[in-house]
């Protein structure tokens, strides 16, 4: 095993023009690689280990684009070609044991383990891949490496999802220059597949009328799993109401009565097996309020509440653009999330570690304050500043609006920033 320690602008120095010059059909075949792994420890400790590497038909991210430089996640997945040492494939992610991290649990040295998954594109030759964790000055460091032969009989061929029924939703081509979205039906009987599709349709709908969605809807494909549960609904633990569902999903996840995760990951990867795909919705058959949604691990949204299409475009927003939670107010179970004088990766926050200058200063107009007073007469949505309070903190963070998706619930569109960095990643994924 080699453990390179890089810092992050290190690989940020890779351009896209740099990214382009890795020839994709010099290193990768047309289908991909999954690799799924252990992921354990405490606040201070992290450890990685192998579980099971699996080939799969179809790789759906970008041909041109394989050095990520969007420079967003908590992790990053890094393949190397081993026979060179070259760089050839890079991408960002966070995951449930990065927020696990954060928690009175994980400071506690109680120690947790989740399962996780990377998927690259399928080498054609033996690959040294890595797993790089920002520090505390939000570079990336290398904290993890295996060797992968690809012809090795050690990785699985098992075909995984086959009986599962799938419906195309939005079909705009192929899968290497488009977005591929799938949606999973959670907590749907194989007799209530119809109202998932209905429920999918109402609240896909409600995407793509938020921009900038709406503008560039012809550059996604949209795919609907249809992966039945033995019962209806979902698991409420502070209620003690247990649900034999799909992905076995979960109110009060970190003790938080609306946060919905499902840590079932192989589960969840075997599921989708078969399909290409780029982001994961998982849809609720709950009235009750509540939602998740984790940067490339998936978004989860309930179906039948008053306030559904908010969440489910809220958590999208997370899932898919690495946003983070502009509120303030709400109780939650993070303890460190952001911590003191380290620039948030995420594109909405700011520490403004050296005002007046700010991440998004270009969407400043002159003569706007930074930081800005939160006076909606002054500097009404959707002005862009740096208004106090956000990442759970009512003090020390900044958002780029008075108001935005990721803040309210009265608010149907996203912030300036929020909007440019969505549209962003759709433009990365659709090279």
């Amino acid at each position: 095993m080699r453990l390179r320690h890089i810092a992050a602008w290190i690989i940020l120095a890779f351009t896209v023009a740099d990214a382009q010059t890795i020839e994709y059909s010099k290193f990768f075949a047309d289908n991909r690689l999954r690799v799924d792994y252990y992921h354990t420890g405490t606040k201070t400790e992290e450890m990685f280990s192998l579980e099971q590497v699996y080939e799969e038909p179809s790789f759906a991210g970008s041909r041109t684009n394989l050095v990520d430089t969007l420079n967003l996640g908590l992790y990053q997945v890094r393949v190397y070609d081993a026979a060179t040492n070259q760089l050839i494939y890079t991408h960002g992610f966070a995951s449930i044991f990065g927020e696990w991290k954060t928690t009175d649990e994980a400071a506690l040295k109680i120690r947790r383990t989740f399962s996780e998954s990377v998927l690259i594109p399928c080498p054609k030759r033996p690959i040294q891949l890595a797993i790089a964790v920002r520090d505390h000055w939000n570079r990336f460091v290398e904290k993890w490496s295996t060797y992968v032969d690809p012809s090795s009989r050690f990785v699985s061929r098992t075909p995984h999802g086959k009986n599962i029924p799938v419906t195309m939703w939005l079909k705009n081509g192929d899968p290497a220059t488009h977005v591929d979205l799938v949606m999973l039906a959670e907590g749907y009987t194989e007799k209530e597949m119809e109202k998932f599709r209905k429920d999918a349709d109402r609240l896909l709908k409600a995407l793509f009328s938020t921009s900038p969605f709406k503008e560039m809807k012809s550059n996604f494909n949209v795919t609907l799993v249809e992966t039945p549960s033995q019962e209806s609904g979902i698991n409420r633990p502070r209620e003690n109401v247990w649900v034999n569902t799909a992905l076995e999903t979960t109110f009060n996840f970190f003790d938080l009565p609306r946060y919905v995760l499902t840590a079932e990951n192989r589960r969840l990867r075997d599921d989708l097996a078969r399909i290409p795909y780029d982001a994961v919705i998982i849809l609720l058959n709950t009235p009750y309020y509540g939602g998740g949604g984790i940067y490339n691990l998936y978004s989860i949204a309930c179906a039948d509440n008053q306030w559904s299409s908010y969440v489910f475009v809220h958590e999208f927003g997370h899932c898919f653009g690495g946003l983070g939670d502009e509120y303030y107010a709400s109780t939650t179970p993070y303890n460190d999330a952001y911590p003191a004088g380290i620039e948030p990766w995420e594109p909405n926050i700011t520490a403004l570690l050296s005002p007046p200058d700010v991440k998004w200063r270009d969407l400043v107009a002159p003569g706007t304050p930074v930081p800005t007073p939160a006076d909606s007469s002054k500097y009404p949505f959707p002005t862009v500043g740096a208004f106090e309070g956000a990442g759970y903190a009512a003090k020390g963070l900044y958002r780029p609006a008075i108001d935005c998706i990721m803040i309210s619930r009265t608010q149907t569109q996203f912030d300036p920033v929020c909007a440019r960095a969505l549209r962003n990643v759709i433009e990365d994924l659709s090279r």
